[in-house]
């Protein structure tokens, strides 16, 4: 768990924080802009590959006549 909280916190998905009391102790929050970046870029990706898989589908019919 620990080395996935690392590469979110590295890609600055995600902030930490530690807790005043106990040092082991770490809070992680979810960083809203990269967050959203992440899900546009997302939301673009199902997009093309919709369009690409759809091609794909005329295509197949198109040649299976």
């Amino acid at each position: 768990m620990s080395r996935h909280l690392k590469t979110l916190r590295e890609s600055g998905l995600v902030e930490e924080d530690r807790d005043g009391f106990d040092s082991r102790v770490r809070i992680y929050r979810l960083r809203n802009k990269p967050m959203a970046d992440l899900k546009a870029w997302l939301e673009e990706t199902e997009a093309l590959w919709a369009q690409q898989l759809s091609a794909f589908r005329a295509h197949l019919q198109k040649t299976k006549k």
